[in-house]
């Protein structure tokens, strides 16, 4: 069952009324519009997950809750105009972990593999590691440079820090944070019957970049 348009009128319309009584008494609208397709989707998702890592959880658990949390909201919105999933390994409390993840909501969708913000000793891995010519690395770039869906993105310094570094790697290194991402902007895509097979393909292809976000946390927890 794909997305539909019915789906993103609903989020608006609930996200405008603010009312959770409202919300109450349309609550097998919100199953059957927003739950059941991201079910699909995790559903599709499970077979590569699990190849990928049997660590990842891949399950409705790793749906976010429609309502926002509660010590933020004082007065303002109760509910959330987007829903996401985060496909990841277990975590403590706050730690940071690489994810897959895949959101949609009014103001639009996409998905991607990496993190909300990277550990600065992930990153101090990474950086190494490209330096170093090393050869998950080097599979991770590869992956990445031979796909035009997905554009690097991350926080990044205000100036070069590895000026003598080759300029092909500035990208790489000069980011304070990582993620592969893709932001779609046609709805006609979102409601598409093929578009979980197509992510699931998609996740496929960055199966390298995730073995670099897992080899940098490793090498950054045996330090």
């Amino acid at each position: 069952m794909a997305f539909t348009l019915k789906a993103l009128e609903f989020l608006d319309e609930n996200y405008v009324r603010n009312d959770r009584q409202w919300f109450k008494q349309h609550k097998a609208d919100y199953e059957e519009l927003i739950l059941k397709p991201f079910t699909e989707l995790l559903k599709t998702l499970e077979p590569l997950m699990a190849d990928v890592d049997p660590g990842l959880i891949c399950t409705p658990k790793c749906i976010s809750r429609i309502y926002r949390d509660a010590r933020y909201v004082k007065g303002g919105a109760v509910f959330r105009d987007s829903l996401w999933i985060s496909v990841r390994r277990p975590r403590e409390a706050f730690a940071l972990v690489p994810e897959y993840y895949f959101y949609m909501g009014t103001q639009g969708f996409g998905y991607g593999c990496g993190y909300y913000r990277t550990s600065t000793g992930a990153m101090q891995q990474l950086r190494d590691m490209a330096l170093a010519g090393d050869k998950v690395f080097k599979a991770a770039k590869k992956a990445y440079e031979q796909q035009d869906r997905f554009y690097l993105s991350g926080e990044m310094y205000k100036k070069n820090h590895f000026p003598d570094a080759k300029p092909e790697l500035w990208d790489w290194l000069n980011r304070k944070s990582i993620c592969m991402c893709y932001d779609g902007t046609d709805s006609s895509e979102l409601f598409s019957e093929g578009l979980f097979e197509k992510v699931a393909a998609d996740y496929q292809l960055l199966t390298p970049v995730y073995r670099l976000y897992t080899e940098m946390e490793a090498r950054a927890a045996a330090l």
